[in-house]
């Protein structure tokens, strides 16, 4: 069941119905971010506090009345309905928090979005006042490759570990390698002890 205006006044103080007046959906768009998280922490704390108010007592209850879930009719009924209120008033203002923060994220993206094709339309700019590329004259052909190279679809053992170094500049490879290294290390003075 929500619970409207008047249902409210009746059940709670002055200041606990001023927070639930500013869950309701006109007033609570117009709270800032650090009052919608104050108003948050206050709900949370008075659910929480109305919630362990009526366990109490029931327990208190019971021990009275000696029944197994120990209520009554209209025992705790009040109490209930606070616990029950301040819920709702929690699940509202945690709805309008997760739309802001949804709304931040956004926001956020575009602003990412919009920085990165800032930067790019920068660059195409500054590479367009340079100039055009210097190609080659068609009166000087391009010199043949060497034989054994990457033209031919071979590379040269030098190439191969430049091009296996340049690979592992940016990886854990060489602290993998150097465990690699280490165990092989161990096994041969294994191997070498046993001799």
């Amino acid at each position: 069941m929500a619970y409207n205006r008047s249902h409210a006044r009746q059940l709670c103080s002055a200041a606990e119905y001023e927070l639930f007046a500013a869950s309701l959906s006109d007033e609570i768009r117009s709270l800032t971010p650090a009052r919608l998280k104050s108003k948050l922490e206050r709900a949370r704390k008075l659910r929480d506090k109305y919630r362990d108010l009526l366990k109490r007592q029931r327990l208190a209850s019971r021990a009275r009345t000696g029944t197994k879930k120990g209520t009554r009719p209209d025992s705790n009924a009040r109490t209930a309905e606070k616990a029950k209120l301040f819920g709702e008033v929690l699940e509202r203002l945690t709805a309008r928090s997760d739309q802001l923060a949804a709304a931040e994220k956004r926001a956020e993206a575009a602003a990412a979005r919009k920085a990165t094709t800032e930067r790019v339309a920068a660059q195409k700019k500054k590479k367009a006042a340079r100039g055009p590329k210097k190609t080659r004259s068609a009166k000087a052909p391009a010199k043949a490759a060497p034989r054994g190279t990457a033209a031919t679809g071979f590379t040269s053992d030098a190439a191969k570990a430049a091009s296996r170094r340049a690979k592992l500049q940016n990886t854990r490879a060489k602290v993998v390698q150097g465990h690699v290294r280490a165990a092989g290390k161990r096994t041969q003075a294994k191997r070498d002890r046993r001799r």
